[in-house]
């Protein structure tokens, strides 16, 4: 409850807050790429700990502080840990590899702060892809895909570089994917649990085009 008291709160502000002259994003195009890491859940991270995390991501500003974007971002959660599921899912006792892949759509807001800084928050939601890769032989691995919907809520902080429109960001967004309770599906095996979240953490550049 306390994350989306957060999240609602910089919404809030970016509603409340005044226009800051030459600054804004209405008509202008935003391109990224993020790298970080991604946690999870305690069932989840019990089971295969921390992992890595790309993301690319577009936004289209309509009005001076708001705009609609999507995202395509890779959440690579690595090797399970826990050898008795590994033999009871699989027969076998190698690990199997989970990544999750998600293609969202977000409402995004942005309020500059200083003259360089700015805050930005997102929220929506999209399909995430579970694929669980079990090794089959020495050589060899079998897939197992499963797609389910989820929704993310974000926020982070940007510092422009140049004038030109490039700048850094750092971004946290938590996910929850509602992954059911299919058998087949890797994490509802590793966890037992039909809703599963996890967080991103991310340091990233990104490139707005037109003028300020």
């Amino acid at each position: 409850m306390k994350r989306h008291f957060l999240i609602a709160a910089v919404f809030a502000l970016l509603v409340l807050s005044g226009e800051t002259a030459g600054q804004g994003i209405k008509g202008r195009e935003i391109f990224g790429v993020r790298i970080g890491a991604v946690g999870s859940s305690m069932e989840l991270d019990e089971a295969f700990g921390r992992g890595s995390e790309l993301e690319l991501f577009f936004v289209e500003g309509l009005t001076s502080r708001f705009g609609i974007g999507a995202s395509l971002s890779g959440h690579d959660f690595g090797k399970s840990k826990d050898m008795g599921t590994n033999i009871e899912w699989t027969g076998l006792p190698d690990p199997v590899d989970v990544m999750i892949l998600s293609a969202t759509v977000t409402l995004f807001g942005r309020q500059p702060i200083t003259e360089r800084w700015s805050g930005c928050a997102e929220a929506g939601g999209g399909l995430y892809t579970t694929t669980a890769s079990i090794p089959i032989g020495a050589f060899t691995e079998g897939r197992i895909t499963k797609n389910q919907g989820g929704i993310f809520f974000g926020a982070g902080v940007s510092y422009r570089l140049l004038d030109s429109g490039l700048a850094v960001d750092l971004a946290g967004k938590f996910h929850y994917v509602f992954s059911g309770s299919d058998y087949r599906q890797a994490l509802y095996v590793y966890t037992g649990e039909e809703t599963v979240h996890f967080y991103q953490i991310t340091l990233g550049m990104t490139l707005f085009t037109g003028k300020r």
